[in-house]
């Protein structure tokens, strides 16, 4: 049972690499989308991620389909550490003491219920309204974490895709 998953995690991250190599455009176009996906995703803005993602990749003029696959930083495995991580660090900043990181895991639950996007919206509006410092400390904290994390994938994948470009430029 542990080598199925192990190999649907190796499917999965080769397919991730497969789907950045069929990624058209120059190194830094690639790249930049995939810095703002990855800075989008960290940041605790679903379920608006992908959607401020192309957003932005527009209006910087990077790669749109860059930035949609960025954004999967941030998915069902990863979503609740990367949140916490935002909370905690926002927290920390802000000089507020911790609260529990249940929090983290209502706000969570409230976009995993299986409700239209209206309702999604109105619970966190509601949310927000109760747990203003909980969302002002994710949110920095967010950006804090995202700014270093897209910067990093900014480098990475301008690498990657240079070494793609020369293998494409080879044959």
């Amino acid at each position: 049972m542990l080598n199925s998953s192990k190999n649907n995690s190796c499917f999965k991250i080769s397919l991730f690499i497969k789907k950045i190599k069929n990624l058209n455009g120059d190194p830094h176009y690639v790249a930049f989308g995939m810095a703002i996906g990855v800075f989008m995703g960290v940041t605790p803005t679903i379920p608006f991620n992908t959607v401020l993602a192309i957003f932005a990749a527009y209006i910087f003029k990077a790669s749109k389909p860059a930035a949609i696959i960025g954004v999967w930083i941030c998915n069902p495995v990863t979503v609740v550490f990367i949140y916490i991580a935002c909370y905690k660090t926002g927290m920390f900043c802000l000089g507020y003491s911790f609260e529990n990181t249940e929090t983290v895991k209502v706000f969570l639950h409230g976009f995993e219920q299986d409700i239209d996007i209206y309702d999604k919206l109105i619970f966190f509006i509601e949310f927000i309204k109760t747990k203003l410092e909980f969302f002002i400390a994710i949110i920095i904290g967010g950006i804090i974490l995202g700014f270093p994390a897209g910067v990093i994938s900014y480098f990475i994948t301008k690498a990657f895709m240079k070494k793609i470009h020369l293998k494409r430029n080879k044959l």
